[in-house]
């Protein structure tokens, strides 16, 4: 290995600072993002249950942690009580009004590595 010059140094040093002032900035916008996010989230989650029936609205997944969101992180719900013929027009209900995505998972027929992750997350 040859030994790094300190111009080069100075470079490398630079481009981690600025990565991590990047990282910075980027946590603050997705913990914004984070929380409207949550306000949607729980907008949904009253729709679900005076609209639809739900019974039970958990939030799961990325939105959790704003530290694993992206720009593309959606909600993703599961719910219980809602019946099969009333899906699609639950989904495109809580579409409305918000610029997140949200997935409706019937926790009641959810796969079990999808109900492992909805046990981590939080009743709405």
């Amino acid at each position: 290995m040859s030994p790094i010059d300190a111009k080069t140094r100075e470079q490398i040093v630079a481009n981690v600072v600025a990565a991590r002032e990047g990282r910075t900035t980027f946590l603050a916008q997705m913990k914004e993002r984070q929380k409207q996010g949550w306000q949607a989230a729980h907008k949904a989650a009253v729709t679900l249950k005076e609209g639809f029936g739900a019974t039970r609205v958990v939030l799961f997944g990325s939105m959790l942690d704003h530290e694993h969101m992206t720009w593309h992180s959606d909600l993703d719900l599961a719910v219980w009580g809602i019946q099969a013929e009333d899906y699609l027009r639950a989904g495109v209900a809580v579409e409305k009004g918000h610029p997140f995505t949200i997935d409706l998972i019937d926790a009641e027929t959810a796969p079990p590595h999808i109900l492992e992750a909805i046990h981590q997350g939080i009743e709405l």
